[in-house]
């Protein structure tokens, strides 16, 4: 991995903000007098939002470090929600160092660099992290769920960007081998819910139990399906986890739990799917991509990989195979070749993770493959990735009385203050680097 050297982080710095400036047109003037927000002070707060709302989120970091009246804008929940429908998204990705002197996993989000689509820019969550030991979950709104290792370990809800947690401590069961979370957000009720299923005293049903953020309390919500997905979740959609489990006649089935209804439902799968019997070299594998519900087929024995998109949530007319790669394009390996679709770019290539090993881009015109180097995942024996849009979204603000914590430097944690009276803590802040791809 090669750092791009000082003088042309300043160049993409001052073209970022450029460009930032032509989005704005005229709505953006050139401050003038010794304080740069003096001018911006005068605008109504919906219309300076509107303005901040446009930048992107490297711009952001140093807005929030210019002055109070900034930081207050930018922590504002009428500017944070707006801003999180317009963030960029990028990927998370959670790997164990190189170096085996050191256990702690790092977490580290990637999103495409504005000038360029030969690099990206990266954050390093590590010192972000509450825990030194955790599962990656999935995230929602710009927070991340995060689980710990043991039986009786608690969840972490938390924002890396801001350093922000809480946590939600085990059922009286704890997690077994047979359970699973899920981390979400209704609508509806505007609260954040942590799921838990888990296997009954005698075996013979599932039981899920929920958690809302503020009530400090797990309740039961009934029985739940008989299957528990592998972590983590890259198909949250619709205020929904969606998962993939297979019937008794091994058909595949596509399982959903709504945070506003607090209900587990069904969707339809592709119709050639409803019947088929599951392969022994078949894996399937949903995620979202553009917006849509993405359904990926990988078939170890005829080496090709199948994806369909859900154009019209929940109608099983709307499934559409969208892209096919054939045999002479599947990187081969000793085990089943799973290529997980992420994320579009710009350029219209798809980066994909390649067997929880590797990070690749294919191109659908020119029906390619290439490898790029992201954050030194080839270094590591083993790594998560999820789509990520990070976001400004205060847990105090969503906490509703829950207790949030902060983490500081040498990862201890305080109580967060007050909002407006945290200054910004440049040091706490996860600083952008720029990467290139290959």
């Amino acid at each position: 991995m090669n750092n791009m050297n000082p003088s042309k982080r300043a160049a993409n710095r001052a073209a970022t903000c450029s460009k930032d400036r032509e989005r704005l047109g005229e709505k953006w003037q050139q401050p003038r007098g010794p304080c740069p927000c003096t001018n911006f002070q005068q605008l109504p707060p919906a219309i300076a939002m509107e303005i901040l709302s446009m930048l992107s989120m490297k711009t952001l970091l140093n807005c929030r470090c210019v002055c109070k009246e900034w930081l207050s804008l930018i922590s504002d929940p009428q500017f944070t929600h707006p801003h999180l429908s317009r963030s960029r998204i990028g990927i998370l990705i959670k790997k164990y160092p190189h170096n085996l002197k050191s256990w702690k996993p790092e977490l580290t989000h990637v999103e495409e660099c504005a000038e360029s689509d030969s690099w990206v820019d990266t954050m390093n969550f590590t010192d972000n992290v509450p825990i030194s030991e955790f599962g990656l979950v999935n995230s929602c709104n710009g927070l991340v769920c995060l689980s710990g290792p043991h039986k009786y370990d608690p969840c972490y809800v938390c924002n890396p960007i801001l350093g922000e947690f809480i946590i939600i401590p085990p059922t009286q069961k704890g997690r077994g081998w047979c359970s699973f979370v899920g981390f979400g957000f209704s609508v509806r009720t505007n609260e954040y819910k942590v799921l838990q299923t888990s296997l009954s005293d005698n075996f013979c049903k599932a039981e899920a139990e929920i958690y809302t953020i503020g009530t400090g309390l797990w309740r039961s919500i009934g029985n739940a399906p008989m299957d528990f997905p592998e972590l983590p979740f890259n198909s949250y959609l619709r205020g929904a986890l969606h998962w993939v489990s297979y019937g008794g006649n091994m058909s595949m089935l596509i399982n959903t739990f709504n945070y506003g209804t607090e209900q587990f439902q069904r969707l339809p799968s592709p119709c050639c799917f409803g019947q088929r019997k599951k392969q022994s070299s078949e894996s399937f594998k949903l995620g979202v991509l553009g917006g849509c519900l993405l359904l990926s087929v990988f078939d170890d024995e005829s080496s090709k990989i199948g994806m369909w998109v859900m154009k019209d949530y929940g109608v099983q007319e709307s499934w559409t195979k969208f892209l096919v790669i054939v045999e002479n394009l599947v990187r081969r390996t000793p085990f089943l070749s799973l290529h997980e679709p992420i994320m579009f770019l710009s350029n219209g290539e798809i980066l994909m993770v390649h067997n929880n090993w590797d990070v690749v881009c294919y191109n659908k015109e020119k029906k390619s493959f290439r490898e790029i180097r992201l954050t030194g995942t080839r270094s590591s024996f083993s790594f998560n990735a999820i789509a990520y849009s990070p976001s400004f979204v205060s847990l105090y603000d969503v906490s509703r009385g829950e207790e949030v914590k902060r983490v500081r430097a040498g990862n201890k944690s305080d109580k967060l203050r007050a909002v407006g009276s945290s200054d910004c803590v440049g040091s706490g802040m996860p600083p952008y680097k720029n990467t290139k791809l290959n």
